[in-house]
């Protein structure tokens, strides 16, 4: 049976959070450092570019992995890590080439093993809703985990994909080149612009 704890053993116990500033205050708040995410949205709304921004941003807290299972090691992600001058955090941040449960779990069980991992995207990862709930219980209380998701008729694709979006902490929809964190937030909400200019011809704010 696990401990039981009283209202006083909730309120005394300390939390890593990382003290976002600016715009990412703004919309993220200050996330505990160990958290789980979920951007999600249609193909071209700008949620991979959104992810890699916000890979950048938290490199300032400690390291970074980048799963790319749906990409790859691929001329696409080679431009968007360009966009954004990944260049200039490369010391924080390594990018995994289509890593699949297994070595996932292993990369992270290791020493020196990064405080957040990004998986782009969940509908090409192999696991199980059981597996899911098994990793999370391992690593969670430990890690920052961000999932990329994608839509199909504007509804989250795949059940573990869905079961995964009740369970995050932050979910953050991406429309636009607008994404909108909500749920369970510790401040935050302001939406997010991934490109200023892109976002203005979508949303029709142009003058």
């Amino acid at each position: 049976m696990s401990r039981a704890y009283n209202v006083k053993d909730l309120l005394s116990k300390k939390f890593d959070i990382m003290r976002f500033t600016g715009s990412w205050e703004e919309s993220f708040g200050r996330p505990c450092k160990q958290f789980s995410m979920m951007i999600y949205g249609d193909s071209g709304s700008g949620k991979t570019e959104l992810a890699i921004q916000l890979s950048r941003y938290l490199t300032n807290f400690g390291l970074v992995h980048y799963n790319s299972i749906e990409q790859g090691i691929s001329h696409t992600l080679q431009m968007a890590m360009k966009r954004n001058n990944m260049e200039q955090v490369a010391d924080k941040f390594k990018i995994l080439d289509k890593e699949q449960l297994p070595e996932i779990t292993k990369r992270l069980r290791k020493q020196r093993s990064p405080d957040f991992l990004i998986i782009d995207s969940i509908q090409y990862l192999k696991m199980t809703k059981d597996e899911y709930f098994k990793f999370k219980s391992e690593f969670y209380p430990k890690k920052g985990i961000i999932f990329i998701c994608q839509l199909e008729k504007g509804n989250i694709k795949g059940a573990l994909a869905r079961d995964i979006w009740y369970d995050v902490d932050i979910q953050v929809p991406v429309e636009g080149f607008r994404g909108i964190p909500q749920k369970r937030m510790n401040g935050g909400g302001k939406p997010y612009i991934v490109n200023a200019e892109r976002a203005a011809i979508y949303h029709g704010e142009l003058k």
